[in-house]
C-alpha cells in the first residue's frame, strides 16, 4: 500500500499483518536507538579523554572521586537514558497507525477523533499553516529532548569544559537545522539536524558515563 492509501478515518489503511510487521520493526529500531548511542557516546568520550588534555581531565575527575560524586554522574546518565526511552517508546505504537513513508502525517504527536463522524483530526498541513505547525513541532521535540543534554552539559562540562562547549555548539546548530529543515522542507528535512544534535547528545552522555566509571 502506498503512503496516500488512506482509510475512511484519514489514516493509512493497514491490515493487521502490516501493523504487526511495522510494530516488529519499530521494536527493533527502539532497541537499537536505546543501545547504539550509548556505545557511540562512550567511544567518542574515550577518544576525547585519550587524545585530548588527559592530565587536565584527570585532575577534574579526581575531584569527582574525592567528593564521592561518581553516583551523581551515574544518576545523570540514567536520567539521560530515561529521557531517550520516554521519547522513543511511543514510536512503537506510532508504527501501528502510520508508515515510515507517511510524510508530514508523522509530525502529529496526538491524533484526535471528531465526535460523531469517526474521522481523525490531524495538524493542518497547508502550505503556510504546515510550515508553522512543523516549526512548533520541532520546538516541542527540542523541549522533549533537552533535559538529558542540559544535565550532561553541566556535569560533563566540569571535567571536559572545552569538548562540552564544542558539543553544545554542534547541538545548537543541529537543533536550528532541525527546525528550519522541518518547517521549510517537511518530513525528512529535519534529518541532518536531528543526526547532528543526537551525536552531540551521545557525546555528552558518553563523557558522563566515562567519568562515572573512572573510580
Amino acid at each position: 500500500m502506498g503512503a496516500d492509501d488512506l482509510g475512511q478515518d484519514g489514516l493509512p489503511a493497514m491490515d493487521v499483518a502490516e501493523r504487526d510487521s511495522n510494530e516488529a520493526k519499530g521494536r527493533k529500531m527502539f532497541m537499537f536507538i536505546m543501545v547504539a548511542p550509548v556505545a557511540l557516546g562512550l567511544g567518542l568520550g574515550s577518544a576525547i579523554y585519550n587524545f585530548g588534555d588527559t592530565s587536565a581531565y584527570d585532575k577534574k575527575i579526581s575531584l569527582v572521586v574525592a567528593y564521592d560524586l561518581q553516583f551523581a554522574y551515574l544518576a545523570a546518565f540514567v536520567f539521560c537514558r530515561l529521557v531517550s526511552f520516554l521519547n522513543m517508546y511511543p514510536m512503537i505504537a506510532k508504527s501501528r497507525v502510520m508508515r515510515g513513508k507517511s510524510g508530514n502525517l508523522r509530525a502529529n504527536m496526538y491524533l484526535y477523533r471528531e465526535y460523531g463522524s469517526g474521522k481523525i483530526v490531524t495538524l493542518d498541513d497547508g502550505e503556510e499553516t504546515g510550515r508553522y505547525n512543523r516549526a512548533n513541532r520541532s520546538l516541542h521535540h527540542f523541549t522533549e529532548n533537552m533535559g538529558g543534554f542540559l544535565v550532561g552539559m553541566v556535569l560533563a562540562g566540569f571535567c571536559f569544559p572545552f569538548p562540552v562547549f564544542v558539543m553544545t555548539c554542534t547541538f545548537a546548530i543541529g537543533r536550528i537545522m532541525h527546525q528550519i529543515g522541518y518547517s521549510n522542507k517537511g518530513y525528512g528535512g529535519h534529518g541532518a539536524g536531528f543526526g547532528i544534535a543526537t551525536l552531540s547528545t551521545a557525546g555528552v552522555e558518553g563523557l558522563i558515563l566515562l567519568t562515572a566509571l573512572m573510580f
